[in-house]
Formats: structure tokens, sequence, C-alpha cells
């Protein structure tokens, strides 16, 4: 199966809303119920099921502010889907930028399975020429 452009379109901008409210009911919401969510390579285990997913977005937004989150060009195959993000936000009143990639599983409207890693650098910096193409 292969997951549409407007879909993961779709799915990035609710992604990026949910970074923005704060929202770890809605960020679990675009997962399916027993999605697989690894927010880093070194991570034991991933969070797995959305009641996981949700625990896991409620502390890790607990303290952010002022996100400013952003895509690169997504890149599809059949139902996997890879791309850029970039984050600026304020985490306990100090401003840090975030870089990282998604590689997504989709099933249907919602991802299955998330693998991400990133980068995090005090301060407020801007994507480098080229960034998300």
């Amino acid at each position: 199966m292969s997951v549409s452009d407007d879909v993961v379109r779709q799915w990035l901008e609710s992604f990026g809303r949910v970074w923005r409210e704060r929202d770890a009911s809605g960020a679990a919401a675009i997962f399916s119920n027993e999605a697989s969510y690894r927010n880093s390579p070194f991570l034991d285990a991933p969070f797995v099921g959305r009641p996981a997913i949700e625990g896991f977005w409620a502390a890790a937004v607990a303290h952010v502010s002022d996100v400013d989150f952003r895509y690169g060009t997504p890149v599809i195959d059949g139902d996997r889907v890879g791309v850029e993000w970039w984050t600026i936000l304020k985490s306990g009143g100090d401003d840090y930028t975030l870089a990282g990639n998604f590689l997504l599983t989709f099933e249907g409207g919602l991802v299955s399975d998330l693998r991400e890693s990133y980068v995090k650098e005090a301060g407020v910096r801007q994507p480098h020429p080229g960034w998300g193409l």
C-alpha cells in the first residue's frame, strides 16, 4: 500500500500542531492503536500503544513553549516516509533548537511506527542552505 502526499502532509501538520499546543492526547490520536514510537535510536524499547505514547508526550512537552516546528520535503516510498524536521522552542525559559529526522510507517491516515533521531543545541539556530530538500 502507498500513502499519499496529502495524507503525509496532513499528518505532519497535525504533529506540528500537537507540539505547539502541548497536546499529549492529540499526539496519541495521530498514531494507530498499537503504534510503536522510538524517539531515540538508543532507546532500549519503544513506546508502544496510544497510552504509552500519550504518557511520553505529556512528560516531553511539560516544560516547553513557543514551539516553531517545520519540515523538509517528505520522501515517500510505499507506506514509509522519511522527512527532516527543525524545531525552535523554549524549555524551562531557555531557547533551544532541535534538528532531526523521522522514518514513519503509515497505516491509513495514522502512523503505526515512528523512528526518530535528532540533535539539540542551546540557542536559536536557523536551517542551513539546502536543508529540507
